[in-house]
């Protein structure tokens, strides 16, 4: 632990450092760099960026859990296990070292000296911003794994001891608590402007302190089987101080271009959107789930086609006319992975850069699409013909939805739900998916005028039709289409994956959903999650077992088991 801590720490210094435009531009020396050298807001870019990496690879391995998209890797493979829930063998156990060390190495790394040099300068808001990246960090830790070393992290200790859940979670709670007051206290005379690092909020302190009320509330929401400690009334206090409305919303927007910059831990792109690389950059292909095209094209059972479908299934031209297809989701609940000719993964040829094959006669689209940094990618045939559309979320220069007033509103219509309001629980669910609608026509906009079907804004005629005949009425309202819409709105996001656990799963709140085939037909699976059980939690990195194994041990009585994934963390046990 000790060796990979100060490795980490050299590696994050070299992400503090490395010049990269006006973007990641805060060498003072570049030829001689050290921990003192970068300013308080310099680190802010980086740290921002290295928490939204953690928040956006953590939802990248959830979402094949979840069965929104799936792979063409099948098996003992560190993507194909989670979509398939088989973890045995040495690469599904790394899954869990992507997230950890993007945190602690490219953020928490530099945590320290940015809090010493923000105290030297009376810089207040830095230091509330350490606050928030610690908490979301850890909250998104312990969401994924459970047990975590968090007292003890990121400090002097060389084999942190563990906390368990509850600590972390309201350690998480009185640091964001913590992050609020010192974003409303004044910064002392001459301190560095928030403004001057803030990529995220442009030094706007008032977002800042709204989102982290929204988060309060997400995560006081997340003790729904809590029943002594789930408190509607504080959830909507909460609520009362986040974003309410659009424009409050804090969407992180990406660019396309400068693909020769990349950061030096990982090699990525550091201007393009997080979906984008892991779904689309790497050397791998992905698909829609059919479960996920359901909801957007049948939900809740009328057969009625939601606008934002053509926005976030990818799309392609067919036929003489080019007439625009959807293309079909990957249905987990069947054998259709596992039959030879079944689900053939499409072909890429990189002589004509064009993919081919639609396998078995359906019509599979990838999420790949053409960018600056994947520039090889034919997305349109010479004839002019769109072969692969994109979708809203996994583009090069996609939004990034960090705390959005959507989610919000889906808070509150559950809260409201459970405390028997149904007509303001339909209101705020209404509300939520209008304005999920308007973001994404903010988004879409952008593009002007525009041949790709996928990246047009939807029309107002077309929203209010879906609105009055889709989504039902306060009547009808049930716990299940707050849920089915809000997980539409959350796009790639690891709290689908929380909000899934917390319903247990049941195919009564998200409609049609089952485990996958895979996982049921086959028995090296149920090694990891057994018969009767579901899949709760990730295991640990890879440098915990190296490192850290005596204190892991000690963390979980399962906690280097097979079934430790069956295993719920602490907010999704019930009480």
């Amino acid at each position: 632990m000790k060796n990979i801590k100060q490795y980490g720490i050299s590696l994050c210094m070299a992400f503090a450092l490395v010049s990269c435009s006006d973007y990641l531009d805060i060498n003072v020396d570049p030829d001689s760099p050290t921990n003192f050298a970068p300013t308080v807001d310099a680190r802010l870019t980086a740290i921002e960026h290295a928490v939204l990496h953690t928040h956006g690879t953590t939802a990248h391995f959830t979402a094949l859990v979840e069965q929104h998209i799936t792979p063409t890797q099948r098996g003992n493979d560190r993507y194909g296990g989670p979509a398939q829930w088989e973890f045995t063998g040495a690469n599904p156990r790394t899954v869990g070292t992507y997230p950890y060390q993007i945190f602690f190495v490219a953020a928490g790394g530099n945590f320290k000296d940015l809090v010493d040099k923000a105290e030297e300068e009376g810089a207040y808001h830095y230091l509330a911003a350490v606050k928030f990246f610690r908490a979301t960090g850890f909250m998104v830790m312990t969401d994924f794994f459970g047990e975590m070393p968090y007292t003890e992290a990121l400090g002097a200790v060389s084999n942190p001891a563990y906390d368990d859940g509850e600590t972390i979670f309201n350690g998480c709670l009185k640091e964001l608590d913590e992050a609020i007051e010192l974003f409303q206290k004044t910064q002392e005379p001459g301190a560095t402007p928030l403004a001057k690092g803030d990529s995220w909020n442009g030094g706007d302190v008032n977002k800042w302190i709204r989102m982290c009320y929204g988060f309060k509330a997400r995560w006081l929401n997340n003790l729904s089987k809590k029943s002594a400690l789930y408190k509607p009334d504080d959830i909507l206090a909460a609520l009362d101080k986040a974003p309410k409305s659009n424009a409050e919303s804090i969407i992180i927007r990406h660019e396309d271009k400068d693909a020769n910059i990349v950061d030096p831990l990982w090699g990525d792109p550091t201007k393009t959107s997080f979906a984008y690389i892991w779904l689309v950059n790497w050397s791998r292909v992905y698909y829609i789930t059919k479960w996920y095209a359901d909801l957007l094209t049948d939900f809740d059972g009328k057969g009625i086609t939601d606008p934002r479908a053509y926005r976030l299934i990818p799309l392609i031209q067919t036929g003489e006319n080019k007439q625009w297809t959807l293309s079909d989701g990957v249905d987990m609940r069947t054998d259709v992975r596992i039959v030879p000719g079944e689900f053939v993964p499409a072909a890429y040829d990189a002589a004509t850069g064009e993919w081919t094959g639609s396998p078995a006669g359906r019509n599979y689209v990838s999420l790949h699409t053409k960018g600056v940094v994947n520039s090889s990618f034919k997305d349109v045939a010479d004839d002019g013909t769109v072969l692969n559309s994109g979708t809203y979320y996994a583009r090069p220069d996609a939004p990034a939805h960090f705390m959005a007033y959507p989610e919000l509103c889906f808070i509150k219509a559950e809260v409201l739900l459970r405390k028997g309001d149904k007509s303001g629980a339909f209101n705020a669910y209404k509300d939520g998916i209008a304005s999920h609608f308007s973001l994404m026509n903010g988004v879409l906009a952008d593009y002007g005028d525009n041949d790709n079907l996928s990246k047009t804004p939807m029309s107002q005629t077309d929203i209010d039709a879906y609105l009055n005949t889709a989504i039902g009425t306060a009547d009808d309202l049930t716990m299940g289409k707050i849920m089915m819409q809000k997980y539409i709105v959350m796009g790639f996001s690891h709290q689908n994956w929380n909000d899934l656990r917390r319903f247990d799963y049941d195919p009564q709140v998200y409609r049609g959903w089952e485990v996958p085939y895979e996982y049921s037909s086959g028995s090296s699976s149920k090694a990891s999650v057994p018969d009767g059980r579901m899949l709760r939690r990730f295991r640990h990195s890879i440098h915990e077992y190296n490192y850290n194994n005596d204190n892991l041990e000690l963390s979980h009585p399962a906690a280097t088991k097979d079934d430790i994934y069956s295993y719920p963390v602490w907010w999704d046990e019930a009480e």
